[in-house]
This record gives structure tokens, C-alpha cells and sequence, in this order.
């Protein structure tokens, strides 16, 4: 057999592509590794350095012990995909997928009052944004905490088994990036909005099903500012 030295560099690395190395669990068994598996490994056990918190969401149900690094919700789901519209609450550990260091103080500050997206790790289409309004320590489970939060916009839901990102979109506290989201529950072709902003914002609208709708927007003052539209809904505004 030829020395390892003496064999050619690969310049292009592909999935499946093998080296050989020591299986430490096999009594240190030589076997072929891929990259495939290895980027596999360095991901689903969050070995990688991010600014996002990496969970997997577990279909939690009655008797079953919650898992450390999972999102889960205090009443068993009832189907095996929850959608993101639905979620009002979840459960959470303190721990991130992979760690032994609690991150629950991030769960209060800067989280708390702020904008997150949620996005499923193997599929970005698969996304939630939503408002962070409250964190708990659980006092029956110490290692999970209840958030409450407010839906902005989603597509998808949580699903068995699936692994999410939380990544921290804005801080709502903010002095220079001021906003305000406005909740119109009852169908209406005329919003009158007071923001309390103190400046002329910009506004985008969404109805119930989360679908841009486009109005006229006057500006009765730095305050305040009525939205017209030719038909009545429901929906959201968000002014920035």
C-alpha cells in the first residue's frame, strides 16, 4: 500500500465522497466516513458556532418526559404537524440542542418585548415571526421555561422530530428603529391607527391570512394615521 503522502489532493469535495478513521464506539473499528455524515453530526448536535438557538421540537404527550433541548407545549398536540398560526405559547428548555450551558437568560433579555424568527433548520420556507412577550420559568418542570408570544406572519408549523432556529430579529426598545403593530379585529374598510410613534411611518398591511393588502395611508399626525382600503377585512398593520 502506497504511503497516504504520496496520493493526490481531491479539490473537489462532494457528499459522498470517504475517508477512513476510527470508530471510538466500535472499540475503535476502522470505517469510512462521508461528509454527508459529518456535516450531519456537526449539526444536529449544534457543534457549530451561531447567533441562533437551535431546538428540536418534541410531539410532547401525556407521560412522556420532556427532552433537554426541545420545544414542546403544555397540552399535547393533536396532530403530527402544529402550524405556526396556532401557537400562542410554547415550552422550552434551557438548554439549546447539544449543550450542557443553560441559555435561559436570554429568554428575558433582550428576547422579552422583541421580534423573533423561528425557521425550520432544513427548510427556510418552513418560518415564523413573532413577538416575545413573556418568559417563565416553569415551577413544576425547572429546566423548561413558558414563553407567551404574538404572532406577526408564518408559513408552515412545528413538526415531530424537526429541528428549529430561534434568531433574534429586533429588539423592540430600540430608540432608533421605533414600531408599532395594530390589530384590527373587526372587518373594516377604514383603520383609524394612533401609533404613537412621534414621525410619519411607514405602514404595510396584511389580512387574516397573512396576504399584503394595498391602501391609502393619511397621516392625521406623527400619531396617528387613518388606512383606507376598498373593501372591508381584518387583518394586521405594521408601522416602522
Amino acid at each position: 500500500m502506497a504511503r497516504i503522502s504520496t496520493y493526490p489532493i481531491d479539490d473537489l469535495v462532494t457528499g459522498n465522497d470517504k475517508w477512513i478513521g476510527s470508530d471510538v464506539s466500535n472499540k475503535n473499528a476502522t470505517k469510512n466516513f462521508t461528509p454527508n455524515k459529518v456535516a450531519n453530526f456537526l449539526n444536529s448536535s449544534n457543534k457549530i458556532d451561531s447567533q441562533s438557538l437551535r431546538y428540536m421540537y418534541q410531539d410532547w404527550q401525556l407521560g412522556d418526559l420532556r427532552q433537554s433541548g426541545t420545544i414542546s407545549f403544555s397540552v399535547p398536540a393533536t396532530e403530527p404537524i402544529v402550524p405556526f398560526s396556532d401557537v400562542s405559547s410554547f415550552k422550552i428548555s434551557k438548554f439549546q440542542k447539544g449543550s450542557v450551558s443553560p441559555v435561559s437568560t436570554f429568554y428575558t433579555s433582550p428576547l422579552i418585548g422583541s421580534y423573533v424568527l423561528i425557521t425550520n433548520a432544513e427548510d427556510i420556507t418552513n418560518w415564523a415571526i413573532y413577538k416575545w412577550d413573556s418568559a417563565v420559568q416553569d415551577v413544576d418542570e425547572l429546566n423548561f421555561w413558558d414563553i407567551g408570544l404574538t404572532l406577526l406572519s408564518s408559513l408552515g408549523g412545528f413538526e415531530e422530530a424537526s429541528d428549529y432556529l430561534i434568531s433574534l430579529l429586533q429588539i423592540e426598545t430600540l430608540p432608533s428603529d421605533k414600531n408599532f403593530v395594530y390589530t384590527q379585529s373587526a372587518p373594516s374598510s377604514t383603520w383609524v391607527v394612533t401609533h404613537n410613534l412621534d414621525k410619519y411611518p411607514s405602514v404595510t398591511v396584511v389580512d387574516s391570512a397573512n396576504s399584503i393588502v394595498v391602501g391609502s395611508v393619511e397621516y392625521n399626525s406623527v400619531n396617528q394615521a387613518t388606512l383606507t382600503f376598498s373593501s372591508d377585512f381584518s387583518g394586521k398593520a405594521f408601522f416602522n
